[in-house]
């Protein structure tokens, strides 16, 4: 969901620019910038962002700021944890609204729905899993498979929410044509970044900064 200009009140937008822009700043000066500078790391980092950029761009819509995409923050979480995570999908975001697709005006608020909270939420299921659970298929089922479907659910829920208090829609509109679609979308969501999380363990496990074979493989 990607909240279109001029349709959000002005007490979400500024909330939004509050909060987005300094955790944006947290994550540039906590991120792991060395990892860049390794074999592979500028390319692994540029690829994510152009992969994220056009997997953002094949979406479907009805109406305006009521429109589906795969996230992927799933896959980019436990690829780089949450701070390279949110920095790629921010310049995702970037590219998209510099390309018109989205609203400058809206652009924190896109950031917070659609990159800050998934991130979060898939990176606080694998926190728990590494402590409590860490075993290779309980990280792919609840990391990557469940942490995206409920990330997406996350996201919708909370675009439906800002939508309504701002007067856009009625919240019987949006339970009409909208809230049923999201159960729909987590399965896809969830599917997509379990795949691909499990082909890169399988071919590129390096790639994978969240998972170590001997905390979730050996001995298991």
């Amino acid at each position: 969901m990607d909240l279109p200009e001029g349709m959000v009140a002005a007490p979400w937008l500024w909330a939004a620019n509050a909060l987005f822009f300094p955790l944006v700043a947290f994550a540039v000066y906590r991120a792991p910038w060395w990892r860049v500078r390794l074999r592979d790391g500028q390319h692994l980092l540029l690829g994510a962002c152009v992969f994220t950029f056009f997997l953002w761009n094949v979406k479907a819509g009805v109406t305006p700021g009521l429109s589906f995409h795969l996230l992927g923050a799933g896959l980019l979480t436990l690829m780089f944890s949450w701070e390279f995570a949110l920095i790629v999908m921010t310049v995702a975001l970037t590219a998209n609204t510099w390309l018109g697709e989205m609203a400058w005006e809206t652009f924190a608020l896109n950031g917070l729905i659609m990159v800050a909270l998934p991130v979060f939420i898939v990176y606080r299921i694998f926190i728990y899993v590494d402590r409590h659970a860490p075993n290779f298929f309980v990280y792919v089922l609840a990391c990557s498979f469940l942490g995206g479907a409920f990330s997406v659910m996350a996201v919708g829920t909370l675009g439906v929410a800002v939508l309504w208090s701002s007067g856009v829609y009625s919240f019987g509109y949006l339970e009409e044509y909208y809230l049923p679609f999201l159960p729909l979308l987590m399965v896809p969501e969830g599917a997509f970044n379990g795949m691909l999380t499990t082909l890169l363990i399988t071919f590129r496990p390096e790639w994978m900064r969240t998972f170590r074979d001997e905390r979730y493989i050996d001995g298991k």
